[in-house]
């Protein structure tokens, strides 16, 4: 439990290998983000990381930061990467974030599958049950 209440995470993304954003959560705020409030650099270079998915295999990586880690999980079969901003990375967030990623490629599998055309972002707002249930000890009183 230590290991929880020294970690923070600020946001959950989750995109598409098309660079298209799923998904988004404050952990801060507890509330879904719209895309627009991302800013660009950091959207240039997820899109460029998701360029190159399917030369990935389906494990956990991540970026250090000075006071922060930037953590991702790619799902190479449905074409989609979960990236969670935290303090530090350690393993119960890296566990979290594959028990979401299992859940979530299930829950959503023919969705993924048919990405195409006019998407509609709002079949994966099943992704905030799965954040409460997974991340509810990193999850900050308002």
């Amino acid at each position: 439990m230590f290991a929880v209440f020294t970690n923070k995470i600020y946001d959950f993304i989750i995109f598409h290998k098309s660079g298209i954003l799923l998904y988004s959560y404050n952990f801060q705020t507890r509330e879904e983000v719209d895309e627009s409030l991302l800013k660009g650099s950091i959207l240039i270079g997820i899109s460029h990381i998701l360029a190159n998915l399917s030369n990935l295999e389906a494990q956990v990586t991540h970026i250090k930061m000075e006071e922060r880690a930037v953590v991702f999980n790619f799902n190479t079969q449905l074409g989609y990467a979960v990236l969670l901003i935290a303090k530090h990375k350690n393993k119960i967030l890296e566990n979290s974030i594959e028990r979401f990623v299992n859940e979530f490629s299930q829950l959503n599998m023919e969705s993924l599958k048919n990405l195409s055309g006019l998407i509609d972002v709002s079949k994966f707002k099943n992704a905030k049950m799965l954040i409460e249930q997974y991340f509810r000890h990193f999850i900050t009183e308002k």
